[in-house]
């Protein structure tokens, strides 16, 4: 039976359309549609979702390595997986009362003529404010990944990585980029995992604690399997770039707050 394309008006046989490639059955759009589109662009047959996940988990370093030199059919896209893993972080948080409101917080500070506007440059509420926008789940993990580029690409620039051509060359800023988003996935899944034992009274220094320890050796493990390098090798790189990625983080929030306290000031 001839199936008429609605997408682009096409008439021919088949579940899909030779011309622009729509399914024949295109139904109409309702909440379960919506919520089957969703899922099963996650989950659906090609299990590209799951192979990411287990992968990531299993052998993260092996599995960007594939990704970054064009096994791509398998695995999704970081930037994807960041957005669904986000969303779903969000939604948890949400549902369990647990927020992250460090911009909220930024958003209220009182800059006005009777504002202490001097305490806004110091160094101790510079360090608070890099504290909790660094442990905020939300952006403070997508922001962590853009400023660790510049350090991981530097301190890693005489690590080769052999591609398929046989050339063996160091990873540039949007691989590193994507190594990077890669780690923030699966700490970002392990922040949704631990939301429900946020709610337990005085579990919050045991938790960030864990956290950032997680975050270490994965980014070990990671860069060792990614790079071919020695365990030795990977930890004190990983360790130096992180100390480097935290200070330009830091220096970052000393150009954007002291500004505004030296400008409010000269208003006052």
């Amino acid at each position: 039976m001839d199936v008429r394309c609605l997408n682009c008006g096409n008439t021919y046989e088949g579940r899909y359309c030779p011309h622009c490639g729509q399914k024949a059955e295109t139904k109409r759009l309702r909440l379960s549609e919506m919520v089957n589109n969703f899922v099963g662009s996650f989950v659906g047959g090609d299990n590209k979702f799951l192979n990411t996940c287990r992968d990531l988990i299993c052998h993260p370093g092996y599995m960007v390595k594939d990704y970054l030199l064009g096994k791509r059919i398998r695995y999704y896209n970081p930037l994807q997986m960041y957005v669904f893993v986000l969303t779903l972080y969000a939604i948890i948080s949400f549902v369990l009362g647990v927020t992250d409101s460090v911009f909220d917080e930024l958003a209220r500070l009182d800059f006005g003529d009777d504002a202490d506007v001097s305490k806004y440059a110091s160094v101790e509420f510079i360090m608070n404010q890099l504290s909790e926008l660094s442990s905020n789940k939300l952006y403070g993990t997508l922001l962590l990944t853009l400023f660790a580029v510049l350090p991981y690409r530097w301190l890693f620039r005489k690590c080769k990585v052999e591609r398929q051509d046989g050339r063996k060359l160091a990873l540039n800023y949007t691989e590193q980029f994507y190594a990077q988003m890669y780690h923030s996935c699966i700490t970002l899944t392990l922040s949704t995992i631990m939301l429900p034992l946020c709610l337990i009274p005085g579990s919050d220094n045991i938790l960030t604690s864990f956290y950032q320890v997680i975050t270490i050796v994965y980014l070990v493990v990671l860069y060792r399997q990614l790079m071919g390098i020695k365990w030795w090798k990977s930890l004190i790189l990983c360790v130096l770039a992180t100390i480097m990625t935290i200070i330009i983080f830091a220096i970052t929030l000393f150009i954007v707050v002291i500004p505004i306290g030296v400008v409010e000031g000269l208003k006052g």
